[in-house]
């Protein structure tokens, strides 16, 4: 049935400090959404300083191959760029890391459950969650928000994370990916301290598609209402056409599919601290 509907993940392993929990998923559903309940006995329990301490890293495995990879604080941050911000806990109740699937910055539902990650043909769906050595007792659960319908997973989001290496001030081109076919829905640059990013010149094949200031990028994501300004997160959304539309590494000219050479983000660095930068991309599953 197409009824939306909240189920228990039974299927979890190796929940130990300095471990990694496995969770395995069934294949039959389709998922919008995935809740990991998390409890600890450090003091104070599961706030959220102690779920991003404890939670190092959260990954994502399609055929044990690995669709989305961030900490739990890098989690929190994307997220929060789309107005969810994390249930923490308090050494009563315990604190909830979402993987969001079905995109909740798009405008209609249609558009939103476009990015679910569909089952059919696949056979192994895991969740790996890495626990800090330090972590108290640490406990772990899982719920999905799931329905019935059967299809490949084909426009999933995708995070890819890569350090970008800044090595002074000023001005520093990296050059992004157009490769393999995906489509840029969003780009976050998150600061080793927030305000190390002056501006940034984002040139897709010669197009300046972003020329702004960290305060003027800040001012257009307010202007656009369907994202949040996160502090310490500088994000470029490429995502912000009705309907959904995707910055595309393939584009069309006079009727031939033509592969973008280049996307460059040229960062105007205040400090010379590394960047660390998680794409989001839509596209068939790695």
């Amino acid at each position: 049935m197409a009824t939306k509907r909240w189920i228990p993940l039974n299927k979890i392993e190796g929940v130990v400090a300095g471990g990694t929990a496995i969770i395995d998923l069934p294949t039959n559903v389709r998922y919008h959404g995935i809740a990991l309940q998390y409890d600890t006995s450090t003091a104070g329990g599961a706030t959220e300083v102690n779920m991003e301490a404890e939670a190092t890293e959260i990954r994502c495995n399609l055929e044990q191959v690995t669709q989305r990879k961030a900490s739990a604080a890098q989690t929190f941050d994307i997220n929060r760029t789309k107005k969810v911000d994390p249930l923490v806990g308090d050494g009563t109740k315990p604190g909830f890391i979402p993987l969001l699937f079905s995109e909740p910055q798009r405008e209609t539902q249609i558009e939103q459950e476009a990015t679910a990650w569909g089952m059919q043909g696949v056979t192994d769906f895991q969740i790996e969650v890495d626990i800090a050595a330090g972590a108290a007792s640490p406990q772990l659960k899982g719920f999905a928000y799931v329905d019935d319908v059967q299809e490949a997973p084909r426009g999933i989001v995708k995070w890819k994370r890569n350090t970008l290496t800044v090595g002074q001030t000023g001005e520093t081109p990296f050059s992004l990916s157009t490769t393999g076919g995906d489509s840029y829905q969003g780009l976050h640059f998150f600061e080793q301290v927030a305000g190390d990013i002056n501006s940034i010149l984002l040139e897709w094949d010669g197009v300046k598609m972003n020329q702004l200031t960290e305060y003027q990028n800040a001012a257009m994501i307010d202007f656009l209402k369907a994202y949040k300004v996160v502090s310490g997160n500088v994000h470029i959304p490429l995502d912000g056409n009705h309907p959904a539309d995707a910055l595309r590494t393939i584009k069309e000219i006079n009727g031939k599919r033509i592969p973008v050479q280049e996307l460059i983000a040229t960062l105007n660095m205040a400090a010379s601290n590394n960047v660390t930068l998680i794409r989001e991309m839509v596209g068939l599953p790695d």
